[in-house]
């Protein structure tokens, strides 16, 4: 009877050392793909900030072309600057009074 106790006992403590094993190994799988997870999700971020960047200085350099290119013209044709400045505050205003 004894004996069976301990092959019983045995064999439950090799069932018992067989999960904690797999446990194991399932643990380091995740930790593994986490790692993995954690450098790409990095690796895009990094990605996005980039493309970010380029796009504000195009942004930037956009905006300063179109100010030249308005200053330029306002120069040349002050007149025909205050009168589509007078112009488009009348629209404005006129949209905004029948609003109310």
């Amino acid at each position: 009877m004894a004996t069976a106790k301990s092959t019983t006992q045995s064999k439950a403590h090799d069932k018992v050392d067989q999960a904690a094993e797999a446990a194991h190994n399932g643990v380091d799988g995740a930790s593994a793909a986490a790692a993995k997870s954690e450098e790409r999700i990095e690796e895009v971020a990094h990605q996005i900030s980039e493309q970010a960047h380029k796009m504000a200085d195009t942004a930037k350099q956009q905006s300063e072309k179109v100010t030249n290119v308005v200053g330029n013209y306002a120069k040349e044709h002050p007149v025909k600057t205050v009168g589509i400045a007078f112009l488009a505050g009348a629209v404005a205003a006129g949209l905004l009074c029948k609003r109310k």
